[in-house]
């Protein structure tokens, strides 16, 4: 194979730029929104209880993901993915401004949450669809690779975003007694820098769009404008049509994979409520004097995903080399599952070590916690890059902002049940609810197993040549 055709299009620079930014963003917001909401008034918090707090989390990002879903259709219906792109920035950057300037209260902290449902509209789904666009339907191989790449740039965002906002949070802006405690948290400041950095990918698509993507994404794929802006550049025209069968039995495959990937995120996504007040309140983070602030372990686990995506891409590469073949998307969605099980069942370890004490006073190792970010990374690798690039492939191309909303509405779903169960470790107990939520997981990843070889068929991926 030449040089030529392993060669990426200029656009995925444009992509992979923009999503790195908005994630380190969002994770810079993300990783502290928990302890903002339920750090003392005096201490530049909210004051609100971690059951409140859990579940305005839970609500705020449901409804978020929720709206990719009509931010797709009206991507590909009126504004086009460039359009959509340059709006959801900019109302990312308003956003993270109104939460700078706004008195902190619920009423208030709401009014910054509204936009950033707005923004998330039309960028999530747009900048994943965006990617698939830049290649061929039947390039199997260069948009996997486009996606491993896709899926690297979100975690180098992922990364630093909670590391500068700890940093922010716990140092630069903080107030800090003579003793090391700290005072008061400069958690404001984080929304400033997101504010800036976001207004700034709006206008850096908005200049660059124009030499990177070219045509692509630049019109809606329904509509009048968009079979005449697609004859005019002699690209192929994609007309509103009903589904075939074989398009309705992949939909299908989607659904089924859909109900499993919410059931995983909502485990997942305790890292953002759960994990967080565990590690501020249960974890010995001192190391020779220096405290680790709590968002720097959730960018451990971005960096463990920077680090073991490309590994595990040439794992499915030398499997797929092999007489048995690459494993099925099912299959490497179970075992996803089981590790993510996994890491709940060493954080249950740790918990126990502390002999019923949770009061603070006692405090579990910080290799518990290392360990199971380290299973949950494998579990996250085993099923999100590769749901994103199966979503892509198999959505009918008219539908591709949809599609991709579709995938991000699982995370609305998870949202909800996770804000919930997050907010029941407070009065249940974290040994019960992280128990709980693995021994769901093991039993699910077992139902997929099972129901491997029919989804597969359902997916239809040999008829992709024929077509």
């Amino acid at each position: 194979m030449s040089s030529e055709k392993v060669k990426h299009p200029k656009g995925l620079w444009l992509a992979n730029i923009s999503t790195g930014i908005q994630c380190h963003c969002g994770y810079a917001f993300s990783s502290v929104f928990i302890l903002f909401l339920t750090a003392d008034v005096s201490a530049n918090g909210l004051g609100l209880s971690v059951a409140k707090a859990a579940s305005i989390i839970g609500v705020f990002t449901a409804i978020n993901y929720m709206g990719s879903i009509f931010g797709g259709w009206i991507t590909d219906n009126y504004l086009g993915i460039q359009k959509s792109l340059i709006l959801g920035s900019f109302l990312n950057g308003l956003a993270y401004l109104v939460l700078f300037f706004i008195k902190p209260s619920i009423a208030g902290i709401w009014s910054g949450l509204i936009i950033l449902i707005a923004a998330g509209m039309f960028f999530k789904g747009q900048i994943s669809n965006l990617v698939g666009s830049l290649y061929g339907a039947k390039e199997f191989t260069r948009k996997d690779a486009a996606y491993a790449l896709y899926y690297m740039s979100i975690n180098i965002g992922a990364f630093f975003g909670p590391i500068i906002s700890g940093l922010i949070a716990d140092k630069w802006f903080a107030e800090i007694a003579s003793n090391g405690e700290i005072l008061s948290y400069g958690y404001k400041y984080i929304f400033l820098m997101n504010a800036i950095l976001m207004f700034a990918v709006a206008v850096f698509i908005y200049l660059t769009a124009p030499k990177l993507l070219g045509e692509v994404g630049k019109y809606p794929v329904n509509g009048k404008r968009a079979v005449k802006a697609a004859k005019s550049s002699k690209k192929e025209v994609v007309e509103h049509q009903p589904l075939t069968k074989t398009e309705k039995s992949r939909i299908w495959s989607m659904v089924i994979l859909f109900i499993f990937v919410v059931l995983f995120w909502s485990a997942w996504f305790q890292t953002q409520t759960s994990f967080s007040i565990l590690m501020n309140d249960l974890v010995q983070r001192n190391i020779g004097g220096f405290t680790i602030p709590v968002p720097w372990l959730v960018a451990y686990n971005s960096i463990l995903c920077v680090v073991f995506a490309p590994l595990m891409a040439k794992l499915w590469l030398k499997l797929g080399e092999s007489k048995k073949g690459d494993l099925s998307i099912p299959t490497k969605m179970a075992l996803g599952m089981l590790f993510t099980a996994g890491a709940f069942v060493v954080l249950i370890i740790g918990i126990n070590t502390l002999g019923g004490v949770v009061d603070g006073t006692r405090k579990m190792s910080l290799a518990f916690v290392l360990i199971a970010y380290f299973a949950l990374t494998i579990g996250e690798l085993c099923i999100s890059p590769i749901g994103i690039a199966m979503f892509n492939k198999l959505a009918p191309v008219r539908y591709g902002s949809l599609a991709m909303g579709a995938w991000y509405l699982s995370n609305c779903f998870a949202n909800l049940i996770s804000g919930k169960l997050g907010g029941l470790t407070e009065s249940m107990g974290y040994v019960q609810i992280f128990g709980t939520i693995s021994a769901v997981l093991v039993v699910f990843a077992l139902m997929l197993l099972a129901l491997r070889k029919g989804i597969v068929k359902l997916m239809a991926l040999d008829e992709f040549e024929a077509e």
